[in-house]
């Protein structure tokens, strides 16, 4: 069970990271860099969370509001 609530993006701010190799934490929303776009579960450098995804990996989950 997850200790976050994911948290969604929008279209734009994941056409913007995709275009540099970005993703970002979706238990605390930050943006993440040199990540594949397939990333799952990296760690994130501001929360600690194992919820780095990257942009690709994101638009599958669904989580673009």
């Amino acid at each position: 069970m997850s200790r976050f609530t994911a948290r969604t993006f929008t279209l734009e701010q994941i056409q913007e990271v995709s275009e540099d190799n970005g993703g970002f934490c979706i238990a605390c929303g930050a943006e993440a860099w040199e990540v594949e776009p397939d990333a799952r579960k990296y760690e994130c450098e501001v929360c600690g969370e194992p919820a780095v995804y990257g942009a690709d990996e994101i638009l599958i989950m669904g989580l673009v509001k």
